[in-house]
């Protein structure tokens, strides 16, 4: 079990991406660096780097630039985890905060949920 969104959940989640062929296939064309967050929270963010759908680097993000930030509260990040919410409905209804292209984001929309439902496949203690 790794905390949500810590360093070794992060190395976790990295690693369950680069086996996803589906999401690889679907983001073969896409490079960015993403932070993830927790809303509210004094836990550091964490990141992945993307090059043409594969995860080159991970870890603790610093205060560099990214392409792409996203943040939730806990319950919210659990619900979207576990498919109880889509990412589109999500970023309409506020419940994850989202920053970076808008365009991007909608012509990845498909790999984009798939990322985010493979967060339940990372033993997580939430």
């Amino acid at each position: 079990m790794y905390k949500f969104l810590s360093e070794e959940w992060i190395k976790a989640y990295a690693e369950e991406w680069n086996k996803n062929e589906k999401l690889k296939e679907g983001l073969k064309k896409f490079s960015a660096k993403i932070k993830y967050y927790i809303e509210g929270s004094e836990q550091p963010p964490v990141y992945v780097n993307v090059k043409n759908g594969k995860v080159v680097d991970y870890g603790l993000a610093t205060n560099g630039k990214y392409d792409f930030e996203m943040w939730a509260t806990p319950e919210n990040w659990k619900t979207l985890a576990t498919g109880g919410m889509g990412p589109k409905a999500a970023m309409l209804t506020k419940k994850l905060k989202f920053k970076g292209s808008m365009i991007t984001a909608m012509k990845y929309m498909s790999p984009f949920e798939e990322s985010l439902k493979m967060m339940s496949k990372i033993p997580t203690e939430w």
